[in-house]
């Protein structure tokens, strides 16, 4: 088991937040049949009966480096079809001062109640190392709440090698929609930060603790993420991301960051085909896969959902 891999998930859930980088390939038998079947990480959604009415569902990378991504022309295609383009939210509709205050009220403490005082000793232990590499002040650091602390490490991390919500396929997107199409948020700034400070002390020490230990490999296995996407290979994508699901100390993490949101996001964007607008969709890729993903539970609805190639 490699540690690092539940900070990936909860990276990859966030439209605040998901790095990668083109580093290492997962070797798999599903990953090698994406590429040579050519298949975009892209799905159309449709109703019995009602093949003309069309939902395009993708996921997102939300960090990468200038160019990284390139999309293929299927998914060009069915963004110049569709007049709405759907996000999780969206970062310039946001107030930052808001934000700001909504951060510091739901991920740091009040004095005199500091992050020392609230994790295990086997976290706290790994803390002096880790934060004088990243550069981050100790005292910094005391304030923040452990899922805080977690996010922040990696996204200097990330910074550090390159990356940034420029170079993320939401942002893309965004950017190529804005101005010509309607723009659908399904959460809010408050959702996400409310969902994360919300999450049971034991797993937000564990992730902390996780990130300390394996800071240094995050990028790899990243790195996975990055080629399930462009193998189109959603298999590959949930056996990174879910390899502790069967784990009930994890299940709370779980349940948080995938499975309550997912259900919720099915039934908006089941919706959506009712409504005469044709709606291109993007959510963190760790949304879409696994049995408990949006793929699957449209399906289980009765949509029709089909992957598409990467040529339209």
């Amino acid at each position: 088991m490699r540690p690092t891999r539940l900070l990936l998930a909860f990276l990859a859930l966030l439209g605040t937040a998901c790095a990668t980088t083109s580093a290492e390939r997962p070797a798999s038998t599903p990953q090698s049949a994406a590429v040579a079947e050519q298949r975009a990480f892209l799905w159309e959604v449709t109703r019995p009966g009602a093949p003309d009415k069309r939902l395009y569902l993708t996921g997102s990378v939300h960090l990468g480096r200038p160019g990284q991504f390139v999309f293929p022309p299927s998914m060009e295609a069915a963004l110049t079809r569709s007049q709405a383009l759907v996000v999780e939210l969206d970062p310039d509709k946001a107030d930052p001062g808001k934000t700001q205050q909504l951060m510091l009220s739901l991920g740091t403490f009040t004095h005199p109640d500091a992050l020392s005082a609230n994790l295990s000793a086997e976290t706290k232990a790994l803390l002096p190392g880790t934060l004088q590499k990243a550069g981050l002040p100790p005292v910094a650091a005391e304030r923040m709440r452990p899922w805080l602390l977690s996010l922040t490490l990696s996204l200097l991390e990330m910074q550090k090698a390159g990356y940034s919500d420029a170079g993320g396929i939401d942002r893309m997107l965004l950017t190529k929609a804005r101005g010509t199409q309607r723009i659908v948020e399904l959460e809010t700034i408050e959702e996400q930060l409310r969902m994360l400070a919300g999450l049971p002390e034991s797993v937000q020490d564990l992730m902390l603790r996780e990130q300390l230990q394996q800071s240094s490999q995050t990028s790899v296995y990243m790195a996975s993420i990055a080629t399930a996407w462009e193998g189109g290979n959603p298999d590959a994508l949930a056996q990174v991301l879910f390899e502790r699901v069967d784990d009930p100390s994890m299940r709370p993490f779980y349940e948080a960051l995938f499975f309550t949101r997912n259900r919720r996001m099915a039934e908006q964007l089941a919706a959506m085909l009712d409504q005469p607008e044709t709606h291109f969709a993007v959510v963190g890729a760790g949304h879409l896969v696994g049995e408990e993903g949006i793929l699957a539970l449209l399906a289980q609805k009765g949509f029709h959902v089909r992957q598409l190639p990467r040529e339209p």
